[in-house]
């Protein structure tokens, strides 16, 4: 099973955001976009490579933990996408993200 990252996934969310602005361009009915959440089941791993520390991955959707796997957790996280310069994000091909 691969692994993924907090930040990857919360990459893979802003690249989704700003297609779908994009997307919307030339509409007459715009949104803007306020709170997105997102809840994931992560595991957590300390690492004892490198700078060490403790990494966040996000559990696979429909994936089976394995008897020598952690425990998951869920976390929560709410994000409010702003624009570079501080606006709320609109989508219709305005305000769309740097």
């Amino acid at each position: 099973m691969e692994r993924i990252g907090l930040k990857e996934a919360i990459g893979a969310l802003r690249s989704e955001l700003s297609e779908s602005i994009l997307a919307a361009a030339g509409e007459d009915l715009r949104f803007q976009v306020d709170d997105v959440s997102m809840e994931f089941q992560v595991e957590l791993e300390k690492s004892f490579e490198g700078s060490g520390g403790i990494k966040f991955w996000v559990v696979e959707l429909g994936g089976k933990a394995s008897r020598a796997s952690t425990a998951t957790n869920s976390v929560s996280l709410s994000l409010k996408p702003l624009t570079a310069d501080g606006q709320p994000v609109l989508t219709g091909g305005h305000g769309v993200p740097d």
